[in-house]
């Protein structure tokens, strides 16, 4: 018998069973990740080994030992037949802050904030912005995350389940609909200390339908300023606010934008990624040069980094291949905007996410030590731009006294 002549069984799908597998959905994911975080349902924050204190502190072992002695740096738990120690993250920030003290912001210089963004996805977006939180605060600086992607992937990262944890009261729509003028007390403790987080969930797709209603409705108002003054009181709590923007050009992502210090561009070395950028690109500056000359809008950024990401290994040596060829065509496209760190791709970050964790989640980096390496040099090159840039501010503040 043919195939065609086998009568199909056709069962047509409404409405009310889509409302069924997405509650099924919903539900899995929960037992999923409490399954993934066993023992402990809830993620917790990474024990620090000593030899990673080491080079957090810039330090050779005959130091950190005599520091340990001076009681500059605290015993630690020492742990096995080889005294090996380890340490309470918090414990490691806050003595990172008191002998690394040049890293820090300086005093009455605003918090920056900066925007991860990109058009496409699975560029490693999340990733980085998460990384950099959680990098930034290993350095000792006090972070805040907000999470503006409705997809809500930073969220999830933090342990919590969008559509069944988090509330739209938690989010930032209570802004979007005008029922509050600031974010202040909106960033809630996660898990890792140092780092509080403004979570995203699905209701966040619903502020590119109001946005442009409130806008047409009142025209006073002004999206792209929704969020800069409202991230003033946060400026002052944190030293830094990084955004996970949503994979458009959106509303939310234009106030991010506008909000922003300095902007994080991750795009892997690959020709249909190159193809996108200059998308992002052309869009991002149509979007702003239309405010500028309409609405006589003035920005400028501190800092615009592209970061090559997902970078794949080479497999051939002394040959060019694809990635070599789109490297050197980024590079040649956006000389001063091309960072220097390059972030490879890597079974242990992928391996981290799927068990809702990341690189910085782990307290062994066994078999890792490449990737860490590649996200710590990232993090330092940010961190870099954030310390030239309050050092400009100081100067400029400085100079205006004198």
């Amino acid at each position: 018998m043919l195939l065609k002549d086998v009568p199909l069984a056709r069962k047509s799908i409404d409405i009310d069973k889509v409302i069924s597998v997405s509650k099924r959905a919903r539900a899995t994911l929960l037992e999923v990740r409490d399954r993934m975080l066993e023992p402990h349902p809830r993620k917790t924050p990474p024990v620090i080994s000593s030899t990673r204190l080491m080079q957090l502190l810039d330090v050779d072992r005959s130091r950190f030992n005599y520091l340990i002695q001076k009681g500059e740096i605290p015993n630690g738990i020492i742990k096995g037949s080889n005294r090996g120690r380890e340490f309470l993250l918090a414990v490691v920030q806050d003595t990172v802050r008191r002998l690394v003290p040049e890293r820090l912001r300086p005093p009455g210089a605003p918090g920056m904030t900066l925007c991860v963004g990109n058009f496409k996805g699975g560029v490693g977006k999340t990733t980085l912005a998460v990384a950099l939180a959680q990098g930034l605060s290993l350095h000792g600086h006090k972070v805040c995350m907000m999470d503006l992607d409705p997809q809500a992937s930073t969220t999830t990262l933090f342990g919590k389940v969008p559509e069944a944890e988090v509330e739209e009261s938690e989010t930032v729509m209570p802004l979007v609909y005008g029922d509050v003028e600031t974010l202040a007390g909106v960033p809630q403790e996660t898990y890792w200390p140092g780092i509080d987080l403004i979570p995203s969930a699905p209701y966040l797709f619903g502020a590119d339908y109001f946005l442009p209603s409130r806008q047409a409705d009142d025209p006073s108002f002004e999206f792209w300023e929704l969020l800069n003054g409202a991230m003033d009181p946060l400026r002052d709590k944190y030293d830094v606010i990084i955004i996970d923007t949503p994979p458009t050009l959106s509303y939310l992502a234009t106030a991010a934008f506008m909000a922003s210090d300095g902007m994080i561009v991750p795009v892997p070395p690959e020709a249909l990624d190159y193809a996108s950028s200059t998308m992002f690109w052309g869009q991002f500056a149509e979007l702003f040069a239309s405010l500028r000359d309409s609405r006589k809008l003035s920005k400028t950024f501190d800092f615009v980094k592209i970061v090559l990401s997902k970078v794949k290994a080479k497999k051939v040596k002394d040959r060019m291949d694809a990635t070599d060829a789109t490297r050197s065509l980024l590079q040649h496209t956006y000389p001063e905007f091309i960072g220097r760190c390059e972030l490879p791709v890597s079974d242990v970050v992928s391996n981290a996410a799927a068990e809702f964790r990341t690189l910085y989640d782990l307290s062994s980096y066994a078999g890792s030590a490449k990737a860490v390496a590649a996200f710590d040099a990232f993090v330092e090159e940010i961190e870099l731009e954030m310390l030239e840039t309050w050092k400009s501010v100081q100067e400029e503040v400085t100079d205006g006294v004198s």
